[in-house]
This record gives structure tokens, sequence and C-alpha cells, in this order.
């Protein structure tokens, strides 16, 4: 006997597919804001970006829970590394 249908797939760090869903959405919605407030353009090359000049400063505003998801996803970057 087979099991059953399965609805949705278990992460051990999001729960289900749904949740990961949910935090990837929000994410995305972070690099929007930030695109937005930083008025960059064209996503460009990281090295160059990390060797070039640091550029204007910005002033950018977030709450907290937007400063969370970058914070995560710089963390998830790393792990990329």
């Amino acid at each position: 006997m087979s099991p059953g249908p399965v609805s949705d797939s278990y992460d051990s760090e999001f729960g289900t597919g749904a949740n990961a869903a949910e935090v990837r959405a929000a994410v995305e919605e972070c690099i929007r804001s930030i695109a937005t407030r930083a008025h960059l353009r064209a996503r460009r090359n990281i090295v160059g970006v990390v060797q070039g000049r640091p550029g204007k400063y910005t002033s950018l505003g977030f709450y907290s829970r937007d400063w969370r998801v970058i914070r995560f996803a710089l963390y998830r970057a790393l792990d990329t590394l």
C-alpha cells in the first residue's frame, strides 16, 4: 500500500513550502524596497561593487521587520559562499 498524497513539502527551517514561499516574498519585498529607496538601477557584478568606491551615502528608513528579513537574507547568502 502506498502512502497518501502529500499536500506540501516539509523543511526543517521553514516548516511547509507555503511558509518558505512567504519568506521568499518578504525577501523580494525588501529587495524592491532597497532598490527603490537607494535609487539603485540595474544589478552589478558583486566583485566590482566590493572592489569599487562606496558611492553615495543613503539614509534608508526601514521597519524592524524589514531589517530582520534583510539580516536573514544576508546570513543565507553567507551560507552559499
